[in-house]
């Protein structure tokens, strides 16, 4: 196995098309995070994006796409915002984590939304979490019957709120794509704020990211979209979503509601009209992202295994790594949770402003 590295803006037309295949063809990388046209949008926006050719025969075999780092650090392709990564390759590749960085010239690169399927990875994970997904199969109807069947309240308690807000407010009306510039000040200016309420890195201050997100909601094709949705209340906005669409998935990334009208749960109203038109469109999945969030935990239909870990050829940071996660993972467990994880905010900021610089 040869390892070619290439900027993500040199990608070829024939490039691209292996890519594509190789995506399709394997089940575990069917998000839109796996697609190429995502990390050339990214490509498009910041200078530091590259891809990682793994050749067989001289013919591209997998793809590698990351953005190098000071000293060749790694991280994944938009950072932080990243909710999937890893290597796009058919599941029969043979190939080795060490031979692909140190063929990109890498010193580290550490993962935390890695598909388990990605199993050459294995060896350096550290632990396991999960990604919650809503399950469209069967249907829109199949998923709202298996969530009844599995005990669940919470679609329910959503649709009389439904009622709710269009007695009280207005008709409902939901657009699953607008090109609406001011549905998406709305999505900017909502978003900022539950961030600056919340205390977690106002990322759309960045104008990189802004200028990514007005890219990709800009993109429209069969295997690859940017969807901006908004629903209404009457003549208001009541919430907005810009998400990722795969041929086979969507991808929950920047929801954001009326505060006004928290009441009536808006953006959980928006979730299930995107799960309906989702399913009308023949997607297979929602996927809702990592995260402790209670409504993931209420509408999931399931959970896909992800590895977190990373390989370090420096010692001393490889050697730090581990052990620090889990005196986080104590931290959070422990009894004096609130008092001692001050210290880690303080660390997570940094490393959040770092990451997005």
């Amino acid at each position: 196995m040869q390892v070619r590295v290439i900027p993500a803006r040199g990608i070829t037309r024939d490039q691209f098309e292996a890519w594509s295949q190789l995506q399709e063809t394997n089940r575990s990388l069917d998000s839109a995070f796996f697609r190429p046209e995502f990390a050339m949008a990214v490509a498009e926006t910041r200078d530091d994006v590259e891809v990682g050719i793994l050749q067989h025969g001289g013919e591209p075999a997998g793809f590698f796409p990351f953005q190098r780092g000071r000293n060749n650090f790694a991280q994944s392709v938009v950072g932080r915002l990243s909710e999937f990564h890893g290597v796009v390759a058919g599941p029969r590749l043979e190939w080795e984590p060490e031979e692909l960085l140190r063929g990109c010239g890498l010193a580290a690169w550490y993962f935390d939304h890695l598909p388990a399927a990605q199993t050459p990875f294995e060896k350096f994970s550290w632990g396991r979490s999960q990604s919650p997904y809503l399950d469209l199969s069967g249907g829109f109807d199949a998923y709202i019957a298996q969530r009844r069947n599995a005990g669940s309240s919470a679609i329910a308690q959503v649709r009389r709120k439904a009622r709710k807000i269009a007695r009280e407010v207005g008709p409902l009306r939901f657009e699953l794509h607008t090109s609406d510039e001011q549905v998406w000040q709305a999505l900017l200016k909502w978003k900022n704020a539950q961030h600056r309420q919340t205390g977690v890195l106002q990322v759309l201050k960045y104008p990189w990211v802004v200028a990514l997100l007005q890219r990709l909601r800009r993109t429209q094709s069969e295997k690859f979209s940017g969807l901006l949705s908004a629903l209404y209340a009457g003549n208001q906005l009541a919430a907005v979503h810009l998400g990722l669409k795969g041929s086979n998935a969507l991808h929950i990334w920047f929801p954001a509601y009326n505060s006004r009208l928290g009441r009536y749960s808006p953006g959980l109203i928006l979730l299930l009209e995107m799960a309906r038109a989702a399913a009308g469109l023949g997607l297979q999945r929602i996927d809702l992202g990592k995260g402790p969030e209670r409504y993931k935990a209420n509408f999931k239909s399931g959970d896909l295994p992800l590895l977190e870990g990373g390989i370090d050829f420096r010692l001393a940071p490889a050697a730090l790594r581990r052990p620090w996660r889990h005196l986080k993972l104590r931290i959070e467990l422990s009894r004096w949770r609130r008092q001692l994880q001050t210290p880690l905010l303080a660390t997570r900021r940094l490393r959040q402003w770092l990451a997005f610089r």
